[in-house]
């Protein structure tokens, strides 16, 4: 970091790490933003219920090249659909996590899936989401 510090003095230009964004700020951020109702299973009717569901496989990810997300979207019958995102915007990994649920949710949504399972790898999405942290 020294070595880094006495080459940048040279051409007068200073460094400043990144600084990091708290865990509980983002959380609150995309609850806002997000908009979706949540509803427990027991508020719906048995009978309107679906008896199967899709499965939505998330993953995020980031590196200094660019950030992007995976999505792979399974329906009762076994049909996939894939999807490969490259977002326009620099991410943190656990950004490009949170930004990959909420595009999976987003799509599932336009298609009109009213029942989803959701998979995936992030403990902190995961318990956020369901309000363990």
């Amino acid at each position: 970091m020294t070595k880094w510090a006495v080459e940048l003095a040279e051409h007068d230009i200073g460094y400043q790490p990144r600084t990091a964004i708290k865990a509980q700020a983002l959380a609150d951020f995309l609850a806002e933003g997000a908009s979706l109702s949540m509803t427990e299973p027991s508020s719906v009717p048995e009978k309107t219920r679906p008896k199967e569901s899709w499965v939505l496989f998330v993953d995020g990810a980031s590196s200094k090249e660019g950030s992007g997300a995976g999505l792979l979207l399974t329906s009762p019958t076994g049909e996939e659909l894939t999807y490969a995102l490259r977002f326009d915007f620099p991410a943190s990994n656990n950004e490009a996590e949170y930004e990959a649920l909420l595009t999976g949710l987003r799509i599932a949504h336009q298609m009109g899936i009213t029942a989803i399972r959701i998979r995936r790898d992030s403990q902190l999405v995961v318990y956020q989401v369901r309000g363990e942290y």
